[in-house]
């Protein structure tokens, strides 16, 4: 019910804002985005774009959650690679965005390809990071006493190691999610073939500014929906991680 009330106040202040600045250029009427966004969802252009959008981002979350947490894995679980892949993934983080994009057009041009390898570099360096750090925070009293106890090499990888990075893991995830859209959205808007955010650069080009609202909105739902689903499956996979 907090939820329905926030959402109220939400399009309450913004009528009163549209209304105040009173120019649709700037900030149209709530009623205004929202006949946008129902003309839209009846065009088929508008779920090819979304799909295309959609199936970017979840190859960005595979790999840049796959590649992360292998390599911030052994990155915490030697100084020697933690020390090797640093200042790479250092100089990945501060590359600015403006530069890979010019790699890619020089490289691929406009295209799907520029999208997914921009949003991935972007993403893959916190979640390494964050993945290393839940392996190097872990108890060293704890690894010498199940050393100690000759407990087995099995047994310790899963309720040690593991154990201990699952929450470094989760959040990282969850960063990403929160993140990923709009990198993804970005990077479609400049570099992109198809998509939401080339969507949003025809829209900026014909100053449709209510259908650049909608598919704002459309952005800010898939982000939150993403995130939600993943508390589910994470706290589901929790519960069966503690049964075991």
């Amino acid at each position: 019910m907090k939820t329905v009330f926030g959402i109220v106040l939400i399009v309450l202040l913004w009528y009163f804002f549209s209304f105040v600045i009173g120019s649709s250029f700037v900030l149209p009427f709530p009623h205004e985005v929202l006949n946008n966004l129902i003309n839209q969802l009846s065009t088929s252009r508008f779920y090819v774009a979304l799909w295309n959008t959609v199936w970017k981002t979840l190859i960005v979350l595979f790999i840049s959650s796959f590649i992360g947490i292998i390599l911030g894995f052994l990155m915490g679980m030697s100084d020697t690679i933690y020390d090797i892949f640093r200042p790479m993934l250092m100089m990945i983080q501060a590359i600015p965005v403006v530069s890979w994009l010019a790699f890619v057009v020089f490289l691929w041009g406009v295209g799907w390809r520029g999208p997914i390898l921009i949003s991935t570099m972007a993403i893959l360096p916190s979640t390494v990071f964050t993945t290393a750090s839940g392996i190097k925070n872990i108890d060293r009293k704890l690894l010498e006493m199940v050393h100690l106890y000759k407990v087995s090499k099995t047994k310790i990888f899963r309720h040690v190691y593991l154990a201990s990075i699952v929450p470094f893991v989760i959040a990282a995830v969850e960063v990403s999610i929160g993140n990923v859209w709009k990198v993804v959205l970005v990077t479609e808007f400049l570099v992109g073939g198809n998509g939401l955010g080339v969507e949003l650069a025809w829209a900026r080009q014909y100053v449709d500014v209510p259908r650049i609202y909608a598919i704002t909105i459309v952005a800010v739902i898939l982000g939150i929906a993403t995130e939600r689903v993943f508390k589910i499956i994470s706290r589901r996979m929790l519960e069966r991680w503690e049964m075991y």
